[in-house]
């Protein structure tokens, strides 16, 4: 089953009682689990497993219906690759599984595949979340392949929105250590961000919010929406090209939304994400 063949299923209310959802786009999955549980107002459950081992011991109970009866999503996150299916066959209550990624091994008209999203939808989106956007800067947009990933797509508006498209955030540059962080992943000093790590250990956030910042207002250069022009994103653009940096501003968004969803309160996630960016090609 493909995306489309969802939407239609979710259209003409043939909703079925398993989902099981195939992609790395975070955002295009929340998606159509909001658009599954709109028809009947239902409320989203969530689950999360580490391994297959404890998932199937607990399917049972996924299965099985709530206090009452009353009818639920159960959005069941799998921090692993499904390799193998097994029995699933809710009561009353519709299950998605959302595992890292399904096997190729795996065929099921329940697994959900997801398509890249086409230019049109871009830039459908994109006029649909921010008024009076440069019609040159949609274009470039929507011809992108990174932004055919909803994810991506999100963040972009998301902090489009929240930068008002240009605007400088005036505190960044009065903490000059803040650059020093930026200096050392753009040079790929891992020793030197470590330690810098060590000064935020107890405010995660306010460091992720920070380093994206930067990296966005960069992005911006890039399309030449900063106002005014700042050779700082500009030495960042070198440096790095448009590719990495994007990807990095992903990275960023996903510990954003980690790290306000969970419990963490050490920076080995961010550690452990931003050496992976800096040793890949």
């Amino acid at each position: 089953m493909n995306q489309d063949e969802l939407k239609k299923e979710i259209s003409e209310r043939k909703i079925r009682n398993l989902y099981i959802f195939n992609s790395d786009d975070y955002f295009l999955k929340r998606t159509y689990i909001d658009r599954l549980s709109k028809p009947e107002n239902l409320k989203i459950q969530k689950f999360f497993y580490m391994t297959f081992e404890q998932f199937s011991s607990d399917v049972a109970h996924l299965c099985s219906d709530d206090l009452f009866s009353t009818k639920v999503i159960k959005h069941v996150r799998l921090n692993f690759e499904l390799e193998q299916l097994i029995h699933i066959k809710p009561l009353n209550n519709i299950i998605i599984i959302d595992p890292i990624k399904c096997s190729n091994k795996l065929k099921s008209d329940s697994i959900v595949n997801f398509r890249p999203l086409t230019k049109q939808e871009i830039k459908a989106y994109l006029k649909s979340k921010i008024k009076n956007l440069d019609s040159n800067f949609i274009e470039k947009i929507s011809n992108s392949d990174f932004y055919n990933n909803a994810t991506a797509l999100y963040i972009l508006a998301e902090k489009l929105i929240l930068s008002e498209y240009k605007t400088e955030i005036d505190f960044l540059e009065n903490e000059i250590s803040n650059f020093e962080a930026v200096d050392a992943i753009i040079h790929r000093n891992f020793q030197l961000f470590s330690t810098f790590l060590d000064k935020y250990n107890d405010y995660p956030l306010i460091l992720i919010a920070m380093l994206s910042t930067i990296f966005f207002n960069a992005f911006l250069e890039f399309y030449n929406l900063m106002e005014p022009s700042k050779p700082y994103y500009k030495r960042i653009l070198s440096i790095l090209g448009k590719k990495k940096l994007e990807s990095l501003l992903s990275i960023l968004y996903d510990l954003d939304k980690l790290y306000k969803s969970s419990n963490i309160r050490n920076l080995l996630p961010l550690k452990l994400k931003i050496f992976n960016w800096m040793v890949q090609k």
